[in-house]
């Protein structure tokens, strides 16, 4: 440690939690509701850190804050910094209340998570010290946002700002119960009596691609696959989570040329309470 340069570090954790906030939530408006700031404090901080540092972070084009190649170096750099600060303060936490740490994991519904159950299941029986809070639930891009701790999320969303991790895609197929009227249209026909058909939605990816005149929205494929059953309508679901349901005729694929979808999932990591190493390595390397 270079104790003689401390007094020369001038900028502060708030400067950099601002500005993955401006990035992370699209902008200096949205930064300043999310931390409770003025927009005009907001763009004081940013313009304090980039005089500071000498260096251009933002640049405006068509009215929007965009980051300089300089400025995305920083960011990244910056949740290094960020996470490991928040990781401090936990640690400290947990030695004075002699706690197990905790690993808070949400998983999309949409994600076939057979494999990655089992890998918790190793990790639980192995690291008493860690205490595990699982949840499985659908959300929308937006809400992913919101969530205020979490250690590990696996979504079929992409948002690039917080550094996605590809884990991998599945085919999406249209699917109804075997005696549904969709499955005797021809192609010709395919487009607009999807159109009149109540479209089950597990993800707002798909709303657009058939644009139905119903939407019914659903928060897991358990509600989904009944009421596809009980043909109330159609639904995009990931093939590795139905293909045993088709094998045994309870659900059968309606066959279109119209579209080739797939969910592409992602992992994001750290983003409250910072998950040390050698857990991400218990679930995700073989």
């Amino acid at each position: 440690m270079d104790w003689k340069n401390m007094d020369k570090t001038r900028t502060t954790l708030d400067q950099w939690i601002t500005l993955q906030a401006v990035v992370d939530y699209g902008g200096f408006a949205q930064a300043a509701e999310v931390l409770h700031k003025t927009q005009s404090s907001i763009s004081y901080t940013i313009s304090k850190l980039e005089q500071v540092l000498d260096i251009e972070i933002f640049v405006v084009e068509k009215r929007r804050a965009v980051l300089t190649s300089q400025g995305e170096a920083l960011l990244a750099l910056s949740r290094e910094v960020t996470n490991k600060a928040i990781a401090l303060e936990i640690a400290a936490k947990l030695i004075t209340k002699k706690i197990n740490n905790k690993i808070k994991i949400v998983i999309d519904s949409l994600y076939n998570s057979d494999d990655l159950l089992n890998k918790i299941g190793v990790l639980i029986k192995s690291r008493k010290d860690y205490d595990v809070e699982l949840t499985k639930k659908s959300f929308n891009r937006e809400e992913i946002f919101s969530f205020k701790e979490f250690d590990l999320l696996i979504s079929h969303h992409y948002i690039g700002s917080l550094n996605p991790i590809f884990m991998g895609e599945v085919d999406a197929i249209l699917v109804t119960e075997p005696n549904h009227y969709l499955q005797r249209c021809t192609q010709n026909e395919m487009e607009s009596k999807l159109k009149i058909t109540p479209h089950i939605l597990l993800s707002s990816i798909f709303q657009e691609k058939t644009k139905s005149h119903q939407i019914v929205k659903v928060t897991n494929t358990e509600i989904a696959i009944k009421l596809i059953r009980n043909s109330v309508g159609y639904s995009w679901l990931p093939k590795n989570i139905v293909h045993e349901l088709m094998d045994s005729n309870v659900l059968k694929e309606v066959k279109n040329d119209i579209y080739n979808t797939k969910y592409q999932f992602y992992m994001y990591k750290n983003k409250g309470p910072v998950i040390n190493n050698i857990v991400i390595n218990y679930l995700f390397n073989d």
